[in-house]
């Protein structure tokens, strides 16, 4: 799809990628109708507009009508209205790819489903490619008709998950290379690892970043995003006590190992890793995190990230450990984030 802005899918969406594109692959069977289902802001809009251009480019006589469910909707009623049915049902039904987005906002609308429904047969029929986004699957569609939901239950759907910390960095660097606007790395994996950040929010921070840095003249920097995220709400989703556990564990150490004296070149540089993340993924200062770590000072601290900063620069070694912690703090935001909804719902 390289013909409009990339989707980058990350090892979590790579299935979902691959069938979507099999529309555009003339040899391949692709699967129709074909659901792409996920929560708000994970990228299934950006996903099949995509598609949409590519096809369009690939095959540019071939009629393409992407809608959203709404709007197929209120076209339909106006059509009733002023007697276009027939030019309406044209438009859609010559359609080689019909994409229509958020098919369950046609809850309750029965004459928009029936025609939906009747849209779809028509299309499957001459071989044409129907493709729709939802929240959820088919089978967990409210107030749709059983006879729409069933067609696309005998259909495929794929899950669209939340982007990972691979396709947000992608995500982050692709924006910022098109706005011109210098991202350092240590600030881009910052952002990155930001709590509760879907592709909409993401987009959204550094966008308003790219705002103060042209407004003030100023490099986005890790001090800048740092400061940024320290005055959203909610930060930390993750403890400094949770980076130095899951740095330790990592690296087959204790905690008490980790915060110790130590200067063990196992301990230093797992040390070293920790100190890195929390400065990183918390607003602590320097002497806030020297103190957790066995009293250190923050000239320390700082000359112990610099050097892991090089080494996360230049050995594969440790970028993979680095991710693998990453990953690992991640799975404690989501947890973080469950029971902080759970207790909201129960108080």
């Amino acid at each position: 799809m390289s013909s409009v802005l990339p989707f980058f899918a990350g090892p979590e969406n790579r299935l979902a990628e691959v069938v979507v594109r099999t529309v555009l692959d003339e040899t391949a069977t692709p699967y129709n109708p074909l659901v792409v289902a996920g929560p708000s802001g994970v990228g299934k809009s950006h996903l099949v507009r995509g598609l949409a251009a590519a096809y369009q480019a690939r095959h540019p006589r071939r009629p393409v009508v992407c809608r959203a469910a709404v709007d197929f909707a209120r076209e339909l009623a106006d059509a009733m209205d002023s007697l276009g049915l027939d030019a309406f049902r044209r438009r859609y039904r010559s359609a080689r790819l019909l994409l229509v987005e958020d098919v369950t906002r046609l809850a309750q609308r029965d004459a928009a489903q029936r025609e939906l429904l009747h849209t779809l047969d028509a299309a499957i029929e001459s071989g044409h490619h129907v493709l729709v986004t939802a929240d959820s699957p088919p089978g967990h569609w409210p107030r749709i008709l059983p006879s729409l939901q069933s067609r696309f239950e005998a259909g495929l759907c794929v899950r669209l998950a939340s982007p990972g910390l691979e396709a947000r960095l992608a995500i982050l660097r692709d924006l910022a290379a098109r706005r011109g606007l210098p991202l350092a790395e240590p600030a881009a994996r910052l952002l990155a690892a930001r709590p509760r950040s879907d592709v909409r929010e993401l987009i959204g921070a550094l966008v308003e970043l790219h705002a103060r840095h042209s407004r003030d003249d100023r490099p986005l920097d890790l001090d800048s995003v740092r400061t940024h995220l320290a005055s959203q709400r909610g930060w930390p989703a993750v403890a400094l006590g949770d980076i130095a556990a899951a740095t330790a564990r990592a690296f087959s150490l204790s905690l008490g190992q980790l915060r110790s004296r130590s200067r063990r070149r196992e301990t230093v540089a797992a040390r070293g890793v920790a100190m890195h993340l929390a400065r990183r993924l918390t607003p602590l200062s320097l002497e806030q995190i020297g103190h957790y770590f066995g009293g250190r000072d923050h000239t320390t601290v700082l000359h112990s990230c610099r050097k892991t900063e090089i080494l996360l620069r230049d050995e594969p070694a440790t970028q993979e450990m680095i991710q693998r912690v990453e990953e690992t703090l991640q799975t404690k935001i989501t947890a973080n984030r469950r029971n902080t909804e759970l207790v909201a719902v129960s108080s």
